[in-house]
């Protein structure tokens, strides 16, 4: 089958997802090309990749306000031009699109493509972090309607498509998200040598994108506690903000709350080559979100170090993490059983991590998710004819 991966952006997590999908359906002998950004690395890989896509500025940089959002509405529009262009003068199969995108520009610019190719759109983020203008729900909910089949990582994310968006229960598939490939293998010492971090600690690590929904403020808070019992930690912020937010809040709770000497902040983008980096450096690693209806990327790049984590009950997180046992469960946006989970899973490390064996590397085996998204391609090509 001749596939065509459309992954806009070529960057962080949306780029590692693609490119271990791609990796597994060329292991099934499938003939895959990716269209992507000028961002996406450029290494030897199985596959084809076609660099046609713009980067968005993610600063504001000299622009106004107004010119750097005409700028990237513009270079949207044709980036996606360049897709429709290049996926219907070509002899693909099937088209598969990373993620909702813009939903305001593909609620016109998917329909005839998908009039004349199968059309998969895999729904990484069923509901938007927050809300954004060009993601509003009139938007998506007609953008969803329009490809003949969605993939969702799990069922609940399955369930949201059906009562938020309308969605017919039929079209939707459900495949897991893999565990994330080490592209740097880093022994733990080595991994804080480079990163200027203490040898003698107990490190935990934030990592990603610092949204507010992501719940930094909530570890924070709990972090006062935890250092009662555990002395030794010391927490590992690292990732950008969104444009327009500010880290100054956050900043200001580490000083009220006497946390200076418990926390070392990297507040910038991290690129793809040091991301392992920051995992083999830490010993736990918490994503303590207040709301998430997604399956978490931080989360499989913690499986993939083979790390002990502690994970709110939202998305995904918590139904993956109690069926594997690799870690602490908590209630989201609970200050007070965040820290006695952090305790907790300080104390049973080797525990969780004895937990990490050949049967969950095969659960979540990029091979077995190739050829079942294999299936379902067949299921789009049907729905088409």
């Amino acid at each position: 089958m001749r596939i065509l991966i459309i992954d806009h952006s070529g960057k962080s997590g949306m780029y590692s997802y693609t490119d271990a999908l791609c990796n597994g359906l060329c292991k099934i002998g499938e003939d895959v090309t990716v269209l992507t950004s000028t961002a996406w690395p450029d290494c030897k890989r199985p596959y084809k990749v076609e660099r046609l896509f713009s980067e968005l500025n993610r600063e504001q940089g000299s622009f106004t306000r107004l010119h750097w959002a005409m700028d990237r509405l513009l270079r949207s529009m044709t980036n996606i031009s360049r897709r429709n262009k290049y996926a219907l003068a070509n002899e693909f199969d099937i088209v598969h699109i990373m993620g909702a995108g813009l939903p305001l520009l593909d609620q016109y610019f998917l329909k005839p493509l998908a009039k004349k190719k199968p059309v998969v759109l895999t729904v990484h983020d069923v509901m938007s972090h927050y809300e954004r203008f060009v993601s509003k729900d009139s938007f998506m909910r007609k953008n969803l309607k329009i490809p003949h089949r969605l993939i969702v990582h799990f069922e609940k994310a399955k369930e949201i498509l059906i009562q938020q968006w309308k969605i017919d229960s039929d079209k939707i598939d459900v495949i897991p998200h893999g565990i994330i490939p080490v592209q740097n293998k880093y022994a733990l010492s080595e991994a804080r040598q480079k990163l200027e971090l203490p040898g003698n600690k107990k490190i935990l690590l934030f990592f990603g994108s610092i949204r507010p929904n992501k719940g930094l403020d909530v570890l924070l808070k709990s972090m006062q506690e935890a250092v009662k019992n555990n002395p030794d930690i010391l927490l590992v912020i690292a990732g950008a903000l969104p444009r327009d937010m500010s880290f100054q809040p956050y900043h200001d709770l580490i000083e009220k709350m006497n946390l200076n000497e418990y926390v070392k902040t990297f507040i910038e983008f991290i690129p793809d080559e040091k991301v392992d980096l920051f995992f083999a450096a830490s010993d736990l690693v918490v994503l303590p979100y207040k709301n998430f209806e997604s399956q978490s990327g931080v989360l499989l790049r913690a499986y993939a170090h083979k790390k002990t984590v502690v994970v709110s009950d939202v998305g995904a997180m918590g139904e993956i993490v109690g069926e594997d046992k690799i870690g602490e469960i908590v209630e989201p946006g609970n200050e007070k059983s965040l820290a006695l989970a952090i305790n907790e899973a300080l104390e049973k490390l080797d525990v969780y991590q004895s937990r990490y064996n050949t049967e969950l590397e095969n659960k979540y085996n990029w091979e077995q998710i190739g050829k079942l998204t294999l299936q379902y391609y067949e299921k789009a090509i049907s729905q088409k004819k």
